[in-house]
């Protein structure tokens, strides 16, 4: 299996170029790069129903159309990992819908990677959406519907179903929400995805923050070293009401998230900006 499998720094819930064209600075000005020890990821959510052209109220999902648009400028200014997030109830037609998205998009070129927000997906569809796209990067999303009422090692258990299937895994109890992660029952299932899931590259995520995120890495850094990924959304977001996906992009907040992720994983680096 190949493809990117460094540890990345992400943003996910891109609706505008303009979105994306100040993401991309604030990475390139803060020294990540595809070459530097974490890379740079910008998530783009897509569901079932804007895959069909059904309409959403969450703000962070763009239509496909416009999708087309995000991707394409990433693809002519960005020195970053594209990801779709995809998510969807229809379990049986899974490797029939990543197709359609990545075809919608001009084709497999132009976005590479997939974190999927199923919980336990069948590995069939993964090996058949693998078989597909050989060289596609795949997250599988450890939600807090995926984790409840689980133990740490049946958490890690089932997850060893895709160690042969996927590269990354993100371990995400807020799904989006802005809620903090636990960190001791997040590090917990770190280790029992190291013995289970060894070739995983793990990823962490949960109501990250400027204000918290170089604290948060640090602690994380000091039982697990550097080597993890982190994503934030919610947390990079401006509120319009109380309803969940009803937030607007935070320019503002993805400056100080950038910036913190850079003293936590790059400042005793050779990167230069």
């Amino acid at each position: 299996m190949t493809g990117p499998n460094k540890p990345y720094v992400g943003i996910t819930g891109f609706t505008k170029v303009t979105e994306v064209n100040h993401a991309i600075a604030c990475f390139r000005r803060n020294g990540f790069s595809m070459e530097s020890n974490h890379i740079p990821m910008l998530g783009f959510l897509v569901s079932y129903k804007t895959l069909n052209g059904q309409r959403t109220e969450n703000r962070r999902y763009p239509s496909m159309d416009l999708l087309r648009n995000l991707i394409w400028e990433v693809k002519v200014h960005g020195d970053v990992l594209p990801m779709i997030h995809y998510n969807s109830r229809e379990r049986e037609t899974l490797p029939e819908q990543i197709t359609e998205v990545f075809e919608t998009m001009y084709g497999f070129n132009y976005c590479r990677a997939v974190q999927l927000n199923i919980p336990w997906p069948d590995p069939r569809s993964i090996e058949a959406i693998r078989k597909k796209y050989p060289d596609m990067a795949m997250v599988l999303q450890l939600s807090r519907s995926t984790m409840e009422g689980k133990s740490v090692e049946e958490i890690c258990s089932q997850a060893a179903d895709y160690r042969d299937l996927m590269q990354y895994a993100l371990i995400d109890p807020s799904g989006g929400a802005g809620k903090e992660f636990d960190l001791e029952h997040s590090l917990a299932v770190y280790q029992g995805l190291r013995e289970h899931c060894p070739q995983f590259m793990i990823g962490f995520a949960g109501g990250l923050h400027g204000g918290n995120v170089e604290e948060r890495m640090n602690a994380l850094s000091s039982h697990v070293g550097r080597d993890f990924c982190i994503d934030a959304e919610g947390g990079l977001r401006d509120k319009v009401t109380d309803r969940y996906g009803d937030d607007v992009y935070s320019e503002e907040k993805v400056a100080a998230y950038v910036d913190a992720a850079k003293n936590a994983f790059l400042a005793d680096t050779d990167t230069k900006h």
